[in-house]
């Protein structure tokens, strides 16, 4: 489900501690501390009014497992149902965990902690139904000093949020501003919670209200060309909906950048089914793709019957090898490069994310590459591996991870020798070759 704080619009986000985005179709979700792009505001909501939150443990409508809190964890709460959240604290002398509700308003409650260490509030019918159609909503628990010591509080009376000594007066203006979208107020909010000297800490979930459940069925990998998505839902029959296919791994690009080798759109509408379970099936034009790991996204196309849902999906381009007029200029005489020893047998691989160096014997998964490896692209769609010593160790897709590589701080980067090959260097030590071959690459 994308977040909203523009109505059709998707804004990607950029966090302090873990990042998920989908730079047009999907909002990613976020922790405590959270920086989002400036401009994200919304009308003056006046004071602060108190939302009645049930602290019962009231089971959800549909008998799907109860969703918990995370530092990145976005949830779809169905309209006008109750909605129940559990986490739990990082210290079990704490007895009480405080709850913000942030839906153009605020409002608190202090909920018990169970003797493990667990704690569970639950948003009664009111307050899902009033969840905004324009705007994602955010839950914040806050974690004391033990036992109960909240540094940031919300006074009913006045409607303002107010803090301890060490918590810096123009970041409670900002939590006080009422200017802000949620999803930019749990910023300001995080912040003074997690102020040096508070020893509280918090936890956010954001929250985006739906009128309808929707599900995808799982894709399986596949080249470029005619993508399907289908999926039930419990959206009426004739109901709009938008499908959107993003790279996960959106790269540096210059200003008039074409996109439509990372993204693609189509749309579906829904049809009745048997059982009160409706159904829509669509198809997206994919044959511009890179081969790489994609989000699809369904959503509804009517505001006022909202309902989404995201996926992956790989697509993966068929190896073949081009003319050999498209391929780009190597100087391998200028390259100080061992015997490279091929390993034709190894198949391919599409990267877990963008390339990583890192010192010998730290990688833990495919996309990090010890200091000394040569990256060669071919022709033929294959990025293959080599270590130092011109072994083969490993064979990738050339895909849009591929295209995007992370250096240690204080490296090097030399585009200028050998043709179109990149060499990065580390306190004078080249750590990193990568060939590109074919004009597709990079």
């Amino acid at each position: 489900m994308q977040g909203r704080d523009c109505p059709g619009t998707m804004i990607p986000l950029s966090r302090r501690c873990t990042l998920l985005l989908l730079a047009v179709f999907l909002l990613a979700s976020a922790g405590c501390i959270t920086s989002w792009p400036s401009g994200n505001q919304a009308p003056a909501s006046g004071n602060a009014t108190p939302v009645a939150l049930s602290q019962a443990g009231v089971a959800p409508v549909t008998a799907s497992p109860v969703p918990t809190l995370s530092d990145h964890g976005s949830l779809d709460v169905l309209r006008g149902e109750p909605f129940t959240i559990t986490g739990t604290v990082p210290d079990r002398t704490m007895t009480m965990v405080q709850v913000w509700l942030l839906n153009g308003s605020i409002s608190t409650t202090l909920v018990p902690v169970m003797p493990d260490g667990t704690f569970r509030v639950t948003l009664d019918a009111g307050v899902t139904s009033a969840l905004s159609r324009n705007f994602t909503s955010a839950i914040v628990a806050q974690y004391p000093y033990p036992p109960d010591q909240f540094a940031v509080n919300l006074d009913p009376a006045s409607g303002q949020v107010a803090g301890s000594s060490v918590i810096p007066a123009r970041i409670l203006t900002e939590v006080n501003d009422k200017q802000y979208y949620p999803t930019t107020l749990e910023d300001f909010l995080g912040q003074a919670i997690d102020s040096p000297g508070t020893n509280n800490s918090c936890v956010i979930t954001f929250l985006n209200g739906i009128d309808a459940t929707l599900d995808i069925t799982p894709i399986p990998p596949g080249p470029p060309g005619n993508m399907t998505v289908s999926g039930n839902t419990s959206l009426p029959a004739g109901t709009p909906l938008s499908i959107g296919v993003g790279t996960v791994s959106f790269h540096p690009t210059p200003k008039n950048y074409d996109f439509s080798h990372e993204s693609a759109g189509g749309s579906a509408v829904v049809t009745a089914g048997p059982g009160w379970i409706n159904h829509y099936s669509g198809t997206v034009d994919t044959s511009r793709l890179n081969t790489g790991k994609y989000f699809v996204a369904v959503n509804s196309g009517n505001q006022s019957l909202q309902g989404g849902a995201t996926i992956y999906a790989d697509i993966i381009a068929p190896v073949t090898s081009p003319p050999a007029a498209t391929g780009n200029y190597i100087n391998w005489s200028a390259l100080a490069l061992p015997t490279l020893a091929t390993n034709e047998t190894m198949t391919p691989v599409l990267l877990a994310g963008e390339w990583a160096i890192v010192p010998p014997g730290t990688s833990t998964q495919d996309n990090e590459v010890p200091y000394g490896s040569i990256i060669d692209c071919g022709p033929d769609g294959i990025c293959r591996v080599y270590d130092k010593t011109g072994a083969q160790f490993l064979a990738v897709y050339n895909s849009n991870e591929e295209h995007t590589m992370g250096v240690p701080n204080g490296a090097m980067i030399d585009s200028a020798a050998g043709g179109n090959v990149t060499i990065i260097s580390l306190n004078g030590s080249v750590i990193l070759t990568q060939i590109n071959e074919y004009a597709g690459t990079g």
